[in-house]
């Protein structure tokens, strides 16, 4: 138990947990253009369509999450068309004793239950013949009701006065009128006083009557008076009866108390032969009960008597009191008649039994080759190290034979030299007594020395020695000759390179000024006058936006101010963009001609079906057409219709385009979508003035996320098919939709099937890579996400996409398209005709098999295995082998990337085997900054094995049969056969061959999970090599109870509070004398300020930090106490020497940034910024 300060008395977890980030929400993005409704030829002769493949696929998705209860997470589905959230429905998971969760529907599950509830007699209503035979029960007794005093109506038995005493609260509304109409042609004071009877007219009894049906006839009354039925037994059953007669006895008070139930459909109590299931749901229903019992017949005073409203409200306010009192004595004994139940329950006794049972085998069964495993580990590393020591041995063997080589060249380099100048120093350097001439030849002498090699310097000394002078000077020549080859050689590379720049930049610089750019120059000018800051900058910026040649060619604000200049001192009449212009005016006309055509029919009118048709076939590869319905003429009406109906419902508005059309009449949802892409392609063709119409394709959230799959099935049968491809609006949609429902702290994935369609016009797969390397939106996304493509072509584009995105993705392609040749053809024009010969283009053809089925399948199952694979780990808990199990960590834990001061950047990855080094208070850990968090979960094996021995040889790399070769493996094999047969209370030495079912172990992760959440401690855990954790017990929003993995930045001290994780300690380890004291400790000099926080106990600082960030969060409102509260802690902090609490609270800060709601003030962030900036400015700590 690692402590660092005393246990307070009411410690709580500090950490506030993000249920999001304990999920991986997954994106499915379908593309819905007209290419998918292409046709496909697959193998074996079948015809099917890329989006029908694309819906096998996800179904395909869908049933291998549904295969892993550990992977069920949160799925929508989206297509490229416009934005509508359609709302979904839950459907109620149950889950079983396998690992699956299986889907019932509630319809179905309802309907069973009432046929149940009513086949146990438990429905109020009764059927004709019931109501028959009732009919004969109607008693009246003519004395009782003579007996009556209508002054004391409240106390009289009202079913008894209509006579209904036998049937009471089962009685019908048909009962009652029948009753009531029976006793008043029978009692009523006329028909009486016909008789001859004596009527009383004040104190009639006939007035008990009317007040009897009066409050039975009202449902609410009735049930009123229902929850104090005189003849209602509430006494509970003595332990002497139940012990006799258990399910009799408690069977009749059960079902007598259902009455009460808000559910009708109340189980039954079953028998001694009734399953744990059954059981657990009807103990789980009475200490749940819901009961409709209310009380307020036997108010005392009525409220409608008040004199006034105040005296009303108080007789009210004494009602409720009473009211709630006798409520809550009725849910106690309701409480004590279950636990009576409960407790002499021989199932329950019986069920605690085998449970017990259960656990002893568990734990009994529990012996494994831990030893053996961390034998093998240790002769694993031993073999690792010996190789390494023998690779780093024959690496510096290897090294030190190149150094001793180039040492000896070294050396026979410089006795050459040495030899050369003594030779030519001896010889007066052959110079013949002529001092210039010597000199001259004393550079050549270091020439040749720093040209030559070993063995040339070596050959020429043997001539020198023999030819003297001559071979001297030719040896000199050569070497000048070639130093003045080198030279002319770097002088002509020199002076080519500069003439080709020069006539590169004159090049550029003519295509620069091209007559569209010269146009964008002066508006630029004419836009921004004389005046403006920075006025050529921006003409600048201006050029770089608008120019279509921007993305070659930059332009820099001395280039236009140049130009600009030409252009005011020069003469248009003899310019070359004058003459340009005279050449170029019939085209320009003809033209300009074509687009006022084109920008006049963009009104409301009638377009052509067969063009329309002939151009989405062109663009998409699909044949279009459509009905006489689809292709009539929008009114003025109905286009005013249509656009206040636009404006009424918004984006986020559900099932928007259904309510659009119901605005329009004669008009469906798909015309109103085709309707508005036309007048959007118009209102874009009027705008940039380009003859070809550029369509706008928008998206549609069909499915928001959800677990229910059948949601997402159904849709995906019920997608129509659109224009074309978009990429762009998609991955936006999808940024969107990510930081709005989950944020940047959940793991996301993007799955994409497409059929490889690139495109077309500015929204183009080309186009889209193009600004994304310029503008980097909208990749990468903000939340941490993988994008993934599933594409069912063979184009490669898109793998380029996602290397310039920065997206930590994968492209998904069939392998029987994955091999694929390039075959060049000949480009024929619209007519049909062969172009020139060099206008050649290359096609994929892909070699294999073709497109199948079953290669689809085996891409999907690439997809599920690549992104959605579980993190297997083993959890160890100290030396003992038994508490050792495999665990499961969800969501996979990303690798850690960090850069160290030289900007390396460095990656790792948590280890498989996660040790538990202590335990710690939960008060002592605090909010410590955590990378992520994660849930544990056991993982469930089932393995027979033959014997415990056999196990063992297993577990040690060993075959049934092989020898323990070493003492200390026989050791440790006698040491776990006795705990073995210590634990299975067995003499015979043969009960080790017995099978134990694997299945049936109690796993660690149980018995550690217990004991966290009761003692309300952590676990440190090392996740590697000085990486730690902690592990704890957390309870979700549905109150289920889980193991949360929280994984710390790498390093000791991550946790300023705590010290080096390393160094931490039990209670065991204090000195003599020693106790444990609080943390941070009482300065003993007082800070400069006189009023300075100490800190004594570390929930006090805990609190001063929470209501800094409080402040924080509502920043600019709160920035004078923000900053107050910031520097009481930061004086605090430096009095007691606590700088680590500064630089933690800077990177809460530096944290809380990115996590800020989308409508906090920008004034927020620039605070908190600055406040980080200044925290760990070091100068401010003196």
């Amino acid at each position: 138990n690692l402590r660092v300060s005393k246990k307070s008395k009411q410690s709580r977890f500090l950490v506030k947990i993000n249920e999001n980030s304990l999920k991986m929400p997954t994106i499915l993005a379908i593309d819905v253009s007209l290419s998918m409704s292409r046709s496909v030829s697959i193998q074996g002769g079948d015809i099917i369509t890329y989006h029908q493949l694309a819906i096998q696929a996800i179904n395909q998705f869908l049933d291998h999450l549904l295969a892993n209860h550990s992977k069920l997470e949160f799925v929508s589905l989206t297509i490229t068309t416009v934005a509508l959230i359609s709302p979904y429905t839950r459907i109620r998971l149950v889950c079983t004793e396998s690992p699956f969760l299986k889907f019932y529907d509630d319809e179905a599950q309802f309907r069973e239950q009432r046929e149940t509830a009513a086949a146990a007699g438990l429905s109020h209503s009764n059927s004709d013949s019931d109501i028959s035979e009732n009919e004969d029960k109607f008693s009246v007794d003519v004395d009782f009701l003579r007996s009556l005093d209508p002054k004391e109506w409240k106390d009289q038995d009202h079913y008894a006065v209509l006579g209904l005493k036998n049937l009471r609260f089962n009685a019908t509304d048909d009962d009652l009128k029948r009753a009531y109409k029976k006793i008043v042609l029978n009692h009523h004071p006329d028909k009486r006083k016909a008789k001859g009877e004596d009527v009383r007219q004040d104190d009639d009894y006939f007035t008990c009557i009317t007040r009897a049906y009066e409050i039975l006839g009202t449902p609410q009354k009735r049930r009123s008076y229902d929850s104090v039925d005189p003849e209602f037994d509430d006494s509970l059953p003595m332990p002497s009866e139940i012990e006799k007669d258990f399910f009799g006895v408690m069977g009749k008070y059960f079902a007598l108390n259902a009455r009460w139930s808000e559910r009708k459909n109340v189980p039954s109590i079953g028998d001694a032969a009734s399953s744990r299931e059954h059981v657990d749901c009807f103990y789980n229903f009475w200490y749940n009960f819901e009961s409709w019992r209310e009380y307020s017949y036997l108010d005392e005073e009525d409220k409608e008597r008040g004199q006034d409203r105040e005296e009303r409200r108080w007789i009210e306010k004494q009602n409720k009191t009473i009211r709630a009192k006798r409520k809550k004595e009725e849910m106690s004994r309701i409480r004590t008649l279950v636990d009576l139940a409960y407790n002499h329950d021989p199932r329950i006794m019986r069920f605690k039994q085998e449970e017990k049972e259960r656990r002893m085998a568990a734990k009994r069964a529990k012996q494994d080759a831990i030893q053996a495993q961390k034998a093998e580990e240790e002769r694993l590393v031993r073999e690792a190290a010996a190789a390494r020591v023998k690779a780093e041995e024959e690496e510096q063997k290897r090294i030190e034979a190149i150094r001793l080589e180039r040492e000896q060249q070294k050396k026979a380099l410089k006795k050459e030299r040495k030899t050369l100048r003594e030779l030519a120093k001896s010889n007066n350097y052959y110079s013949g007594g002529d001092d210039r001439v010597r000199v001259k030849h004393m550079e050549g002498v270091e020439k040749i020395c720093e040209l030559m090699k070993a063995l040339e310097l070596q050959e020429f000394n043997r001539e020198l020695q023999k030819g003297g002078q001559d071979v001297f000077m030719r040896v000199l020549q050569e070497t000048e000759d070639k130093l003045e080859e080198e030279r002319q050689a770097m002088l002509t590379k020199n002076t080519s390179s500069t003439s080709l720049s020069t006539t590169l930049r004159m090049v550029d610089k003519n295509a620069m000024w091209n007559p569209e750019n010269m146009q964008i120059l002066i508006k630029a000018v004419n836009l921004f006058p004389a005046g403006t800051s920075q006025r050529w900058d921006v003409i600048a910026n201006f050029m770089n936006m608008h120019s279509p040649t921007a993305a070659n060619q930059k332009y820099t604000a001395r280039d236009v101010l140049n130009k600009a200049k030409d252009l005011q001192s020069g003469d248009f009449s003899k310019s070359v963009l004058k003459a340009q212009a005279n050449e170029n005016a019939f085209e320009s006309f003809e033209k300009t001609k074509k687009e006022l055509k084109q920008v006049d029919n963009a009104e409301i009118s009638v377009k052509d079906k067969a063009d329309k048709a002939e151009k989405a076939a062109e663009v998409n590869g699909g044949s279009g057409g459509g009905g006489d319905k689809e292709g009539r003429t929008w009114t003025k009406e109905e286009q005013a219709l249509l656009e206040q109906a636009i404006k009424t419902y918004p984006i986020s508005t559900p099932e928007r385009w259904d309510r659009i059309a119901e605005c329009i009449p004669n008009r469906t949802k798909k015309e109103c979508l085709r309707r508005v892409k036309e007048l959007v392609d118009r209102v874009n063709a009027k705008k940039e003035a380009q003859q070809t119409i550029v369509y706008s394709s928008l998206y549609e959230v069909v499915v928001d996320f959800t677990r229910d799959y059948d949601v997402i099935r159904k849709a995906l049968t019920k997608l129509d098919h659109y224009d074309k491809t978009c990429l762009e609006n998609v991955l936006h949609a999808i940024n969107n939709i990510l930081l709005t429902n989950w944020g940047t702290q959940s793991h996301c994935q993007i799955l994409c099937f497409t059929d490889c369609g690139l495109g077309f016009g500015s929204t183009s797969l080309a186009n889209v890579i193009q600004r994304v390397m310029s503008t980097k939106q909208p990749l990468p996304f903000i939340p941490p996400s993988k994008l993934n493509f599933i594409c069912l072509g063979t184009t490669k584009m898109y793998q380029k996409l996602l290397d310039i995105s920065g997206q930590k993705g994968q492209l998904f392609i069939p392998k029987a398209l994955e091999n694929v040749e390039f075959v060049k053809i000949k480009k024929e024009d619209k007519y049909g005709a062969s172009s020139k010969d060099d206008e050649i283009v290359k096609v994929e053809i892909p070699i294999g098999p073709g497109l199948t089925r079953q290669s689809v399948r085996e891409m999907m199952e690439r997809v599920c295995e690549t992104n959605y694979r579980q993190f297997d780990a083993i959890l160890n808990c100290g030396s003992y082998f038994k508490l050792e199990c495999p665990v499961l960590i969800w969501p996979p834990p990303l690798p850690y990337t960090s850069t160290d001061a030289f900007g390396m950047e460095s990656t790792r990855h948590i280890s498989r085997k996660i040790e538990v080094c202590g335990f710690i208070s939960i008060s002592d850990i605090g909010s410590p900054m955590s990378v992520s968090r994660h849930l544990l979960m056991p993982k469930m094996e089932e393995k027979v094995a033959a014997g415990k021995n056999e196990k063992i040889l297993r577990g040690a790399g060993r075959q049934a049969g092989e020898y323990l070769t070493t003492d200390y493996e026989r050791l440790e094999m006698e040491i776990k056969n006795f705990y073995a047969k210590g634990d299975t209370n067995s003499d015979d030495e043969g009960s080790s061959q017995v099978a134990v079912n694997e299945s049936m172990k109690e796993s660690i992760c149980v018995l550690l999970h217990g004991a966290l959440k009761i003692e309300n401690m952590a676990a440190l855990v090392l996740l590697g090599d000085n990486w730690y954790g902690f592990i704890y017990s957390y309870a979700d929003s549905k109150k289920k109870s889980n193991m949360v993995l929280t994984i710390l930045p790498p390093g000791a001290d991550v946790v300023p509070w705590l010290g080096d994780l390393r160094h931490l300690g039990t209670v065991d380890d204090l000195l003599p004398g020693e106790t444990i004291t609080g943390f941070p400790v009482k300065p003993d000099k007082r800070s400069y300020s006189q009023n300075c926080v100490v800190w004594i106990k570390q929930s006090g600082l805990q609190s001063d930090i929470q209501k800094v960030l409080r402040h924080a969060k509502k920043l600019p409102e709160k920035i004078q106490h923000f900053y107050k509260e910031l520097n009481r802690i930061r004086r605090a902090a430096l009095s007691l020497g606590f700088v680590e609490l500064l630089e933690g609270l800077a990177c809460i800060f530096e944290r809380e940034i990115p996590t800020l709601p989308p409508n906090a003030s920008p004034d927020c962030a620039l605070q908190l910024k600055h406040a980080a900036m200044e925290l760990k400015k070091f100068n401010l700590r003196k």
